[in-house]
């Protein structure tokens, strides 16, 4: 795990939290069993690690937390979660899947998925930050834009078409593979047959 190095309070640059909420990461990187019980809400305001030219540190795309609303604290941050304070722009990722049918977006709770009120409608643009798998269960973390702001939560996989993956085309491939299979069998059965007649 990378040392954190404590840079001068006076050149520290502060930082919102542009998520609706998050957990920090014990270590750099996403995942369930890797988030500290540390929530950070929209528009907190961050202190994070600097170089000595007052460039932030990065670490796999996680930012180091020195301190949340002036508190002291440790974690790291996804790098997507936070801007500076000063700029006030958000910046906002590529979109790159759509919402299937009208929604909510979920938030986690240790390990329990709660459905929250904020409604998402079917055809919404919205951003998997943490990739998108075969698996159609569970839950997939999106980044979505609600008027203003960048909201960060939790998604039924089930109500996800990514950009590229069109269910006709893999479903079409999923029928050629089964028949190509079906045929080669046969063909395989009727070359034994001629072999053993003769």
């Amino acid at each position: 795990m990378p040392s954190v190095n404590f840079a001068n309070a006076e050149s520290e640059k502060e930082y919102i939290c542009i998520a609706n909420s998050c957990y920090l990461y014990t270590s750099p990187s996403l995942g369930v069993n890797n988030m500290s019980e540390i929530m950070v809400k929209h528009k907190d305001i961050l202190t994070l690690e600097e170089d000595e030219s007052g460039n932030l540190k990065v670490y796999d795309s996680f930012y180091s937390v020195l301190s949340v609303n002036g508190k002291t604290t440790s974690g790291y941050i996804f790098s997507q979660f936070v801007v500076e304070n000063s700029s006030g722009i958000e910046t906002y990722p590529t979109f790159n899947a759509t919402l299937k049918n009208d929604t909510n977006l979920y938030e986690i709770n240790g390990e329990e998925f709660t459905e929250t009120d904020i409604a998402l409608e079917k055809g919404t643009r919205v951003f998997l930050y943490e990739g998108f798998d075969n698996d159609i269960t569970g839950y997939n973390a999106v980044a979505v834009k609600i008027g203003n702001e960048l909201l960060y939560g939790y998604v039924l996989k089930s109500e996800v078409a990514p950009d590229g993956i069109n269910p006709a085309i893999i479903y079409a491939i999923t029928i050629a593979l089964a028949c190509i299979g079906i045929i080669m069998a046969f063909l395989f059965m009727k070359n034994k047959k001629k072999k053993s007649g003769t």
